[in-house]
């Protein structure tokens, strides 16, 4: 039985799968293993070796324990009421070592809003949507600006240990960082965010779906749309498993804010010039 799960496990090995699924498939095989141990203690029990079968016994219900929490954490996201580590913490005073505060983490050299200063009351954040090839493109965007040292992938300076002792989740890129070129393109009826590391090489980066709480194109009737700041957040997560850290695969996302003006604003400005002269 367990050269079987052995086997499984080893051929799991060579499978790129999400590294969710890859330990829920790992608790799964888990709690079959421990069941395993429960007909072992019976077949002891069957054949009067009953210190052997107590031991088993024991044994299964230490693993299935262990089991249950997995299956808890990796099925729902969730910590079982009936987990002794808080208690455990508790008890035997492990304090988790504090978390870097916002000013001792480093700076990330590209955070500055790029594309000219606009007040509050003109801003508006706008929902991008990209295809596949659009997210593959701000991946090797991200892979320039970490190679030029524009931006730093570092889980907001936190080591493996301080994430798992502190069960966070971090990003990759956990503050966003602001691009070094965007723009605004028309196709059509569609709005497009193009960016990049400079204007030679700028890519098409996603439509523009809305506008603050309108779709874009009931806005582009009425407004004067510029991009006003188009950061990148987000990457590869890594979180607190039960032992060790993990590190699951997400994509890179941009957040871009629009500054407005209503159409007939420009008129009353064109009209005012000409008055004055």
């Amino acid at each position: 039985m367990f050269s079987i799960i052995g086997m499984i496990n080893g051929y799991l090995g060579y499978i790129n799968m999400n590294v969710r699924l890859k330990n829920q498939v790992y608790t799964v095989l888990g709690s079959v293993g421990d069941c395993y141990l429960l007909y072992v203690a019976y077949r002891f029990f069957a054949n009067g070796f009953w210190l052997r079968g107590l031991l088993f016994v024991l044994a299964f219900l230490g693993l299935g324990y262990l089991a249950y929490l997995n299956l808890i954490y990796y099925f729902t996201k969730k910590n079982s009421k009936l987990d002794f580590t808080p208690w455990l913490e508790k008890t035997l005073h492990l304090k988790p070592r504090p978390v870097p505060t916002e000013g001792s983490r480093r700076p990330q050299p590209g955070f500055v809003q790029t594309n000219g200063l606009f007040t509050n009351e003109k801003v508006l954040p706008a929902e991008i949507s990209s295809s596949l090839q659009q997210q593959q493109t701000l991946q090797q965007i991200v892979e320039q600006l970490v190679a030029q040292n524009y931006l730093k992938l570092d889980y907001a300076g936190m080591s493996d240990d301080q994430i798992l002792r502190n069960g966070q989740t971090v990003a990759a890129l956990n503050q966003p960082v602001a691009l070094p070129y965007y723009e605004l393109q028309h196709q059509g009826e569609q709005l497009l965010l193009a960016g990049g590391i400079n204007q030679m090489e700028k890519k098409v980066l996603g439509q523009i779906k809305t506008v603050g709480l309108m779709p874009v194109a009931a806005a582009s009737q009425r407004y004067q749309l510029y991009a006003a700041t188009v950061t990148v957040q987000g990457g590869p997560v890594k979180f607190a498993g039960r032992s060790s850290v993990m590190v699951e695969q997400r994509p890179y996302t941009v957040k871009l804010q629009l500054a407005y003006r209503p159409k007939n604003e420009n008129k009353e400005i064109k009209q005012s010039r000409q008055n004055k002269h």
